[in-house]
């Protein structure tokens, strides 16, 4: 962001007259040196934490940020996680130096907050209304009060639609043929065209290594496809994976996203047995239907391919099912994962959630007592219905572990929002 270090600091540890434009950068520093090491029992430190971040990793201003700037307020969420002094400082990014967006946050986030701050790279020092130049917050956001934050508009470009959307097409003979229809029609579908898009002639998955070989680009082949797109977004890994193995029945499709590094920091995930990662199946998703207790099946993803209006009808459900996943939960959205944890779904729809996701979402967000009431409603569920053994020792290894996350998650300073269920 700013070319230089940035100081921040409880507004009551300071009692001296303001500095001149001269001394600001001087006092900062001695004002760090003496409080840099004694906790803080204020809360403006983070009072600003949560303003500059909450607008930061917003997924809806992505198009002013970029993910550097984004993790870069996760290192800084996580630096407060481990313990907060009454001072602190704060490595900035110089790459974003010229970004007004950045500026425009943090100005706002320390007027809001009070927070007292030096920022060097216009030399600003101030506490609340205490500052130097004197006014110097109001002149600074002067410029961008004029322009505030809103979602860029989305330039219109003319669509182009698939072959397989339009029935200009004809069946595949060949997995050659299946590959290169079905891979345009990723390269255009509004969602997907945004991933990467990688096909290989044998099983490879990003998120599970199991069973995947060294160089999967060198396999023969032996009329098998896996097509994997990928993204990563706020330490949020995701993948969705399609394996085409004959051409006359649909392909497999599952959707995984790993988002361990969102929450652990690298020299604290080997603690970890596990790495924390959400499926969604197709057949999970579930539409309620009016006036009824029953449900249905959302997306119709599985079947033979006989013809064309088979293959057509899969496209079509597929590009609902991407939809509705990426329109939920895409752009590290880790918040709506966090809802439906806490049974609060998408409007006429449930998606089933295996109960070791639940707990680890619950987890996530440091909720002790409800991580405790769910793991007692299985436990007793399971013993009334006399589950398998296995099951109940899934449930114990999970609760061990959510237990054992939380800590690393409280010590890291990155778990969720407290979630209040609707």
């Amino acid at each position: 962001m700013l070319s230089d270090t940035i100081y921040l600091w409880e507004p009551e540890i300071f009692t001296g007259k303001v500095p001149s434009e001269e001394d600001a950068h001087q006092v900062a520093v001695e004002l760090h040196q003496q409080y840099c090491n004694i906790s803080s029992h204020g809360k403006t430190l983070q009072a600003w934490l949560n303003l500059f971040a909450s607008k930061i990793c917003d997924p809806q201003y992505q198009a002013y940020f970029s993910e550097p700037a984004r993790q870069w307020v996760q290192q800084i969420r996580q630096q407060f996680g481990q313990g907060v002094c009454a001072s602190v400082r704060l490595n900035a990014l110089v790459q974003e130096a010229q970004n007004d967006a950045i500026y425009r946050v943090f100005y706002e986030a320390v007027q809001q907050s009070g927070v007292g701050f030096y920022e060097p790279n216009y030399n600003v020092w101030a506490i609340g209304e205490l500052q130097s130049p004197e006014n110097a917050v109001t002149h600074m956001l002067q410029p961008y009060l004029l322009h505030p934050l809103e979602l860029k508009p989305v330039q219109v470009v003319e669509e182009t639609r698939s072959r397989l959307d339009t029935g200009e097409f004809e069946m595949p003979h060949n997995m050659a043929a299946a590959e290169q229809l079905i891979g345009q029609w990723f390269e255009q579908q509004d969602v997907t065209r945004h991933l990467k898009l990688e096909v290989f002639n044998v099983a490879h998955d990003y998120i599970s290594n199991w069973g995947n070989i060294g160089r999967p680009e060198l396999a023969l082949d032996t009329g098998y496809r896996c097509f994997l797109l990928t993204q990563k977004q706020l330490g949020v890994f995701y993948q969705l994976k399609m394996v085409l193995r004959k051409l006359t029945i649909s392909p497999m499709l599952s959707f995984a996203m790993d988002f361990t590094d969102r929450f652990i920091p690298q020299h604290l995930q080997e603690q970890l047995s596990e790495r924390l990662i959400f499926r969604l199946r197709s057949m999970d998703v579930h539409r309620r239907l009016m006036g009824q207790y029953k449900s249905e099946p959302c997306f119709a993803l599985t079947g033979r391919w006989e013809n064309q209006a088979d293959i057509q009808e899969f496209f079509k459900q597929l590009d609902a099912y991407i939809h509705f996943i990426f329109s939920n939960i895409g752009k590290g959205r880790l918040e709506v994962l966090q809802a439906w944890a806490y049974g609060d779904m998408p409007a006429d729809f449930t998606v089933d959630l295996d109960f070791r996701f639940e707990l680890m979402m619950i987890a996530l967000g440091l909720d002790d007592d409800y991580l405790n009431e769910r793991y007692q409603f299985y436990k007793q569920a399971f013993t009334r219905h006399n589950a398998r053994t296995r099951d109940l020792g899934l449930l114990e290894e999970s609760y061990k572990f959510c237990q054992k996350l939380m800590l690393i998650v409280e010590e890291a300073g990155t778990g969720l929002q407290p979630y209040l269920k609707k």
